[in-house]
């Protein structure tokens, strides 16, 4: 007799440690179903946003403990690799110069970037000056704006390309085509950004459809 209720106890546990390792795995997968559905919303905001691709796919998630550990309180981690841009259009924010007088925002005649971190972008005022020269650039304040706006205009060297993408291209010294006045940068003492993103709202939706998603998952689970 000793040795049947050893027996049962023993059956029990196997099944009840059974039951907790799928219940387990169940809440694993749902919280993971939570995270992908907010990392595909924080993306789909931000690219309706107007910040471009590469700000959307800085959205990444991570689900903790790694895969191979069982627990019963699994965690997620929605976040991005550009959080200062996200916050700023997400407040809505102000930006300053730090320790200058003027942001520099560039033109689209501005050239492409070619630092190797910066490809795909327009060069700065830093490599511009430094790529042209200090003497490329001629600055004008905006009429009216009582000096806090200022154009910097290529004088000479460059013309504003006719083709579909924009943009300026250096005239070589010699060459048949003229070279002609191109607005370079605009400068500006600060810049308003308009509150584009809405973050708040979709980390409400996520924490109702959180219960939603774990239960499906276990019915999943417990009912195989």
């Amino acid at each position: 007799m000793p040795d049947l209720r050893l027996a049962l106890v023993g059956d029990l546990q196997k099944h009840l440690d059974a039951e907790e390792k799928e219940v387990s795995i169940a809440l694993r997968l749902g919280t993971e179903d939570v995270a992908i559905l907010g990392k595909k919303r924080f993306r789909q905001q931000t690219t309706a946003a107007g910040l471009g691709r590469k700000v959307a796919k800085a959205w990444r998630h991570n689900v903790y403990p790694r895969h191979g550990v069982e627990t019963l309180e699994p965690a997620a981690l929605i976040f991005t690799k550009a959080p200062e841009i996200i916050q700023s259009f997400d407040e809505g924010q102000t930006i300053r110069p730090r320790n200058k007088s003027f942001l520099a925002i560039p033109t689209d005649f501005a050239p492409k970037s070619r630092e190797r971190l910066s490809r795909g972008r327009r060069m700065s005022l830093r490599e511009f000056t430094e790529t042209f020269g200090k003497d490329a650039l001629s600055f004008r304040a905006r009429s009216g704006s009582q000096g806090s706006i200022v154009y910097a205009f290529a004088e000479d060297g460059f013309r504003r390309s006719r083709g579909k993408r924009g943009g300026s291209r250096r005239i070589k010294a010699g060459g048949r085509q003229k070279s002609e006045r191109v607005l370079m940068f605009v400068l500006v003492k600060q810049v308003r950004l308009s509150k584009r993103l809405d973050v708040s709202s979709i980390e409400t939706v996520l924490r109702r459809q959180y219960p939603t998603l774990l239960t499906r998952r276990l019915t999943e689970r417990l009912s195989q």
